[in-house]
């Protein structure tokens, strides 16, 4: 966390999310949206947002229309009319999005799937059955 804006670091956190990348700001949006108890409103991510960096409120609205396109969130309108407001609503965890990012960095770096490179750095410290439950777990929630 950024001692002085109060915004966590995502500058690296720019990799692939389904064949989209994730902005600077689209993560700062998203993780206040986390934050939340769903559904959400662009005011109430405006009010936290804004004494942390001063954006305008249709930057805000932009950027959380842009997350719903990228299909990271879900929007949907209040109201029949076209002047009523939209709610949001996270269609990924933050949990399910930092092991998508440990399977990238993974696969990328270390070229090797996530699963096989924890099985490496646990090995010795687990049982082979308790290994075999993490590479589950972890190809469980890869594949989603």
């Amino acid at each position: 966390m950024d001692s002085k804006t109060g915004t966590r670091d995502y500058l690296g956190i720019r990799k692939s999310l389904d064949g989209h990348s994730l902005g600077e700001l689209e993560a700062q949006i998203l993780d206040i949206i986390w934050d939340l108890d769903p559904p959400v409103t662009s005011s109430q991510v405006f009010k936290i947002m804004y004494p942390r960096r001063e954006l305008s409120y249709s930057t805000i609205m932009l950027t959380m229309s842009k997350l719903s396109k990228k299909g990271i969130l879900t929007q949907k309108r209040t109201g029949d009319k076209k002047t009523d407001a939209f709610i949001y609503m996270p269609n990924i965890s933050r949990t399910e999005m930092g092991l998508r990012l440990l399977e990238e960095v993974s696969a990328k770096v270390l070229r090797s799937p996530l699963a096989g490179v924890v099985r490496t750095l646990l090995a010795g410290e687990l049982s082979e059955a308790d290994l075999s439950k993490v590479e589950a777990a972890i190809g469980k929630a890869t594949a989603r």
